[in-house]
């Protein structure tokens, strides 16, 4: 069954409506596999082609980490861009749940070249639950009206899957000196802290004290 949403392309969406809408969406499907309706490991892997970390679906995802870990989904994300830097390093901290933070790259991708950029958003939950955005090269503000929704949409699924390990594949690990100041979810991990713009910033403070120390 697909639901094409039938808003204006002009009209802007609340981002808390945006966000609720992939909310239920989302949910169906943790209920589909909270129910025990899980007919094979494929229906236990969610992945995700977003713009960046602050796009509304990236948001929807990040609220539900923590179930999808209870349940043994695994989680793929490929972002075409990384900034703003604070909203990825929450979203490095929440993968970090699944592989660990010295093990990155098994959970995130780099769509950086912009030949990439065509490529479309994209949500596939499980066999059956698939969402469609706009291509990632569009801004914001200037978006068509693709919003497309599928449940037991298989086929639709089977494209997804297919785009997927296309982009995953054509994409590149992401630097480790991206990972900015993030905690381990899990005990006993190392922190990984972004070294770049320290010297920068110890000059910087050398001198504040200075200045203090002749006044």
């Amino acid at each position: 069954m697909g639901l094409l949403s039938q808003f204006s392309s002009k009209a802007e969406l609340h981002r808390r409506e945006t966000v609720k809408r992939f909310d239920d969406f989302i949910l169906s499907y943790v209920s589909k596999i909270e129910l025990g309706d899980a007919v094979s490991q494929d229906d236990l892997s969610v992945t995700l082609i977003a713009r960046a970390p602050d796009s509304a679906v990236t948001d929807a995802v990040r609220r539900h980490a923590n179930r999808f870990v209870d349940l043994g989904i695994e989680l793929r994300v490929i972002f075409a861009s990384i900034e703003p830097a604070s909203v990825f390093a929450d979203f490095v901290e929440m993968a970090g749940m699944y592989n660990g933070q010295n093990c990155l790259d098994a959970s995130l991708r780099w769509a950086k070249n912009p030949a990439l950029l065509d490529a479309h958003e994209q949500l596939v939950l499980g066999l059956d639950h698939c969402w469609s955005g706009d291509i990632m090269r569009r801004a914001a503000d200037v978006r068509f009206s693709l919003d497309l929704f599928e449940k037991n949409g298989a086929e639709a699924v089977e494209l997804g899957r297919s785009a997927f390990h296309g982009l995953w594949s054509a994409s590149t690990n992401i630097p480790k000196s991206r990972f900015r100041n993030v905690t381990p979810a899990r005990a006993g991990e190392p922190v990984v802290i972004e070294i770049e713009g320290i010297r920068e910033q110890l000059l910087e403070h050398a001198f504040e004290s200075s200045c203090a120390t002749r006044h």
